[in-house]
């Protein structure tokens, strides 16, 4: 117990606390929210910027960030473990998506309670949590947490565009023509977001389409742009990443500006009000508190539920300790950009909302030294199995 102690936690959290990624996701979180700020207190943003800003956000950067998103290659990476995060990510977030209101059921305001709803369901995974998981499991097979965390992030994707933005946006079918099922139905699937996700979710899955990976009239060669070499690789046509590299890189610089302009979207929210109000929410502080400590620990309780159910009926592989890796530390980061992008942009509590977003990024730095400890202690254990 003093061996493991002294070197898989102490090696593990080590990681975590030193990691660059964690320490810059925390760092261009704090100074760019800081920075939308002080340029509102200042008076050099004029009134409405973030507004512009979250426009500029829902109409270009989601769309390419959405899209560019599935511009991977389609693998069963581990066999029946890859398979087993794509259908627990689809599953775990119709849980939380009922925990959300079934948590937060005691706030009286109906649109307090679905905000918080919904920023307890979905955390900043691709830009918060991935960065840890890579620095923290990133030798040897634990780089198998990465890619489960990939395959958790399908579903992520998929509900985070579609009912995220419907729920935020309060799109509701009526009597009146602009209520309608047809008026509702063209808000919610001729909006670019959605869009452009379920376009690179399809197009992702046409890659497992039989002989996509060897030579056929929709296959293209990855070396087709640089001198041919002996490694031959195909790739479907639509995998512009690989066959239209320059246009994937635009999409990609749009899409990476999402989380920039959202911070300072958030700053400007959080400059038009005293910084003591921010700090001194007290929703933010028991959110903060729900979705760096309980979320997680919810997840981890599925997931040996699950095993445990496995286990009696005589399959004992099939949750890995790659997954529960990946799964707990992406339930326990901060809200999603995204969704805070959503209520600056509808004017859904956005105050609120920026407030929980700065203060549980704070909170979950103490938060992954817990967890380190915890999946650590989880991992020596045996009880999920490892590859």
């Amino acid at each position: 117990m003093f061996t493991l102690f002294d070197g898989t936690i102490a090696e593990n959290v080590g990681k975590a606390m030193t990691s660059t990624g964690l320490w810059t996701a925390i760092a261009k979180t704090v100074i760019i929210i800081l920075l939308g700020f002080f340029l509102t207190k200042w008076k050099l943003f004029p009134e409405g910027t973030g507004k512009t800003l979250t426009k500029v956000v829902m109409n270009i950067a989601l769309p390419c960030l959405a899209f560019t998103g599935f511009m991977s290659a389609f693998s069963a990476n581990a066999g029946v473990d890859a398979i087993v995060n794509f259908v627990f990510g689809f599953v775990i977030y119709l849980l939380f998506i009922f925990l959300g209101k079934l948590l937060f059921s005691w706030v009286k305001d109906p649109t307090k309670r679905g905000v918080l709803a919904i920023l307890f369901a979905f955390g900043s995974t691709t830009f918060f949590a991935q960065p840890i998981i890579s620095a923290v499991y990133s030798t040897s097979s634990q780089a198998y947490a990465y890619n489960n965390s990939n395959m958790l992030n399908v579903a992520y994707r998929v509900f985070l565009y579609s009912y995220a933005y419907v729920a935020v946006a309060g799109i509701k079918m009526g009597k009146t023509e602009e209520t309608s099922f047809a008026a509702t139905m063209k808000k919610i699937f001729l909006n670019p977001i959605i869009i452009a996700t379920f376009l690179g979710l399809l197009l992702w899955v046409m890659q497992a389409i039989p002989g996509s990976a060897s030579q056929n009239w929709w296959t293209v060669r990855t070396d087709w742009l640089a001198p041919k070499n002996d490694a031959i690789k195909y790739v479907a046509f639509w995998r512009i990443d690989v066959t239209l590299p320059w246009i994937y890189q635009v999409a990609t610089t749009l899409g990476g500006l999402a989380s920039p302009l959202v911070w300072l979207a958030i700053g400007c929210t959080l400059g038009a009000v005293p910084f003591k109000k921010a700090a001194g929410d007290k929703m933010a502080w028991i959110y903060s508190g729900l979705k760096v400590f309980v979320a997680p620990a919810i997840v981890l309780a599925v997931l040996y539920a699950t095993e445990a159910i496995a286990i009696a009926c005589g399959y004992p592989q099939l949750i890995s300790v790659y997954t529960v890796q990946s799964a707990v530390l992406m339930w326990m980061v901060p809200p999603a950009t995204v969704a805070v992008a959503y209520c600056i942009s509808f004017d859904k509590e956005k105050v609120m909302a920026s407030d929980i977003s700065f203060i549980s990024t704070l909170v979950a730095v103490p938060g992954v030294v817990v967890w380190v400890l915890v999946l650590t202690l989880v991992s020596a254990s045996g009880f999920f199995f490892a590859y």
